[in-house]
C-alpha cells in the first residue's frame, strides 16, 4: 500500500472529492484553500480525501471530505489527524458535525462535544483539552458536563 499526503491540496483534488457544487460552495472551498491549510490523501494513487483548517490566531475550523473507500483506512486517518492537530498552533479548533459518522470521527480524532447549532453539533479541540483539563466556564464542555460520551448517549 502506497500512501501519499500532499499539501496544499490542489483545487482539482478539492473539486474531485466534492463533485458537483454550487458557485457559493466552490467560492468557500477556494477561500479555505487560499487562506488556510489543506492536505490531500491518496492511497495506491487513488484520491480518498481532502482535509483542511481555516483560521486565525484565535482558532480554526477543521474540515474534511472523504470517499467511501476511506472507511477501510479510518484508523490510519484518525491517527494522522490527531498528530496533525497536536502540531498546529491554534489555541482552539472546531468542527461542525451533521451526521452520526461525523460525530464518531470527531470523537476519535480528539474533539469534544461543545454545543448544538441549528441542525449541527459543534465539537472542539483546544490546547487545554489535549492535556485532559478542559477550561471551565459557561458553554464549555467541562461546564456542561458534555463530551464524547454525552454526545453518543443523547
Amino acid at each position: 500500500m502506497t500512501i501519499e499526503i500532499d499539501s496544499p491540496a490542489t483545487l482539482l483534488d478539492i473539486a474531485d472529492i466534492h463533485g458537483c457544487m454550487s458557485p457559493l460552495v466552490w467560492d468557500i472551498c477556494r477561500e479555505m484553500r487560499r487562506n488556510g491549510r489543506t492536505w490531500s490523501l491518496r492511497i495506491d494513487g487513488d484520491l480518498i480525501g481532502v482535509f483542511g483548517t481555516y483560521g486565525d490566531e484565535k482558532g480554526a475550523e477543521a474540515w474534511f471530505a472523504v470517499r467511501p473507500a476511506a472507511s477501510r483506512h479510518m484508523l490510519f486517518l484518525c491517527r494522522q489527524i490527531r498528530l496533525t492537530l497536536a502540531s498546529l498552533d491554534y489555541p482552539e479548533i472546531v468542527v461542525f458535525c451533521e451526521t452520526e459518522a461525523g460525530r464518531r470521527i470527531a470523537a476519535l480524532c480528539g474533539f469534544q462535544f461543545a454545543a448544538h447549532f441549528e441542525q449541527r453539533e459543534i465539537w472542539r479541540y483546544g490546547k487545554s483539552d489535549r492535556r485532559g483539563v478542559a477550561e471551565e466556564g459557561p458553554g464549555t464542555p467541562a461546564a456542561a458536563g458534555a463530551g464524547a460520551a454525552a454526545a453518543t448517549a443523547g
